[in-house]
């Protein structure tokens, strides 16, 4: 730019006289490069250096701008990174919608109905479809890793012993994709299937005590999943939704759906995964020996529920439960019958509201003031955990419940053990059948 357009721009660029480090030299070379204004280079931070080191910017100053002194380079990267930081933060706050939405993971055993339940009720509900984005399982992404699309999924349902880990690794690295792809959304709710807590409460239980994983492999998941978690609060649900029914009956309706992938699935390991759901997710009022026992809701909050979910929302709590979950809030749905979701559009409503519901009771927990959550956890009893013991059923006081079909009544809330023992890799292929 030479002559008349040049001192033309440099008259209409005066603003960026008031950038520190930007003096009648280092304007010209501003403007040379086609930096007219500070909007200018507050969008060339934006697109090339936001989010990254200062120094980028500072060296991109003077090689690729020309400012000589490193010292001006670096004013003018100051005062831009401030100028978009603080707009960034304006404009967040600007955003309520944004700032308010809620995730809930939609946990529960395998055939229990989680693909029904997101897409034929969330999906397809005048009381969800408009609060609801749903983020499916990264299933594709187990199945096509890399230029060579390895399919660590079917890697590991022929190799356990020697791709468990691997794959329980990769499982944690597409979530923490899939949630970080999902973030930008705009509905007031994201429900997100399984999330890292199922895979290391119940799958990754289930492969170490298969002998698949073992106590090397499990110590190292351990020591790096914590501080992840913890460093990624994104992972960390505001509530979740426990889809629960009998392993008889999860066991019927996958031979009914008869899914390739669920091929080497028994009923002995659907109890298994059940026990650990349930060790996991269902609370137990009683607090004897054998019980598991987790917090329900103070009687201000439980007043707050409508009668048709009050039974059935607890908090998470207790000594087996992960640091970052707990008082986190659980819906717990009975999803024992069959239902025809074509036939019965009420059915489908009824578990539409109660999630809906379930949304309003959080969404008004997490704008309650600090102090009054804090004086509510106060009149909270600290539970007693213990593991159930191996081989029987138990119900609260401890008696041993008999072999007779999964009572699902919610206010009995027991925890069942059953024995993973069974020889060889009979369940090979049902450990994450996810």
């Amino acid at each position: 730019m030479r002559g008349g357009a040049a001192a033309a721009a440099v008259g209409t660029s005066v603003e960026l006289l008031a950038i520190p480090g930007v003096g009648p030299r280092n304007l010209r070379k501003l403007v040379d490069n086609g930096f007219e204004g500070v909007a200018q280079l507050k969008q060339l931070y934006m697109d090339k250096f936001c989010g990254k080191s200062s120094e980028q910017m500072v060296e991109f100053l003077q090689s690729s701008v020309g400012i000589v002194h490193k010292n001006h380079a670096e004013s003018i990267t100051s005062f831009i990174k401030e100028s978009v930081d603080e707009e960034l933060k304006d404009t967040d706050s600007s955003k309520p919608t944004q700032k308010k939405r809620l995730t809930f993971c939609v946990e529960g055993n395998i055939s229990v109905g989680k693909t029904t339940f997101l897409q034929r009720i969330a999906n397809e509900t005048i009381e969800l479809r408009d609060l609801v984005e749903i983020v499916p399982e990264p299933i594709d992404k187990w199945q096509d890793v890399g230029p060579d699309h390895f399919n660590i999924l079917d890697a590991f349902y022929a190799e356990p012993h020697r791709y468990a880990y691997t794959f329980q690794n990769y499982v944690f690295v597409t979530r923490v994709m899939q949630e970080r792809d999902s973030q930008a959304g705009i509905k007031p709710l994201r429900l997100m299937e399984r999330s890292v807590f199922s895979d290391r409460m119940v799958f990754v239980r289930a492969v170490h005590e298969a002998n698949w994983m073992n106590e090397m492999e499990i110590g190292i998941y351990d020591s790096w999943f914590d501080p992840v978690v913890s460093s990624l609060p994104g992972l960390i649900p505001d509530g979740f939704i426990y889809l629960r029914a009998s392993p008889d009956t999860c066991h019927k309706r996958m031979m009914h759906w008869r899914r390739s992938e669920e091929g080497g699935v028994t009923l002995d390991y659907l109890q298994g995964l059940h026990e650990k759901h349930e060790s996991w997710l269902l609370p137990s009022k009683g607090s004897g020996p054998g019980i598991l026992s987790v917090s329900q809701l103070p009687m201000h909050m439980e007043g707050s529920l409508l009668p048709e979910i009050r039974d059935r929302v607890f908090y998470l709590e207790g000594n087996h439960m992960h640091s970052s979950i707990q008082k986190v809030p659980a819906l717990v749905l009975d999803c024992e019958p069959d239902i025809d979701f074509n036939r019965d559009i009420e059915a489908k409503r009824q578990y539409a509201r109660q999630v809906a519901e379930f949304f309003e009771f959080v969404k008004k927990k997490k704008e309650e003031a600090p102090s009054e959550q804090s004086s509510a956890d106060k009149g909270r009893m600290n539970p007693q955990v213990m593991l159930p013991n191996r081989g029987r059923l138990w119900v609260p006081e401890g008696n041993p419940f008999a072999g007779s079909p999964m009572n699902l009544d919610f206010r009995r809330a027991m925890s069942s053990y059953i024995s993973t023992e069974d020889s060889g890799c009979r369940n090979k292929l049902a450990v994450l059948a996810h």
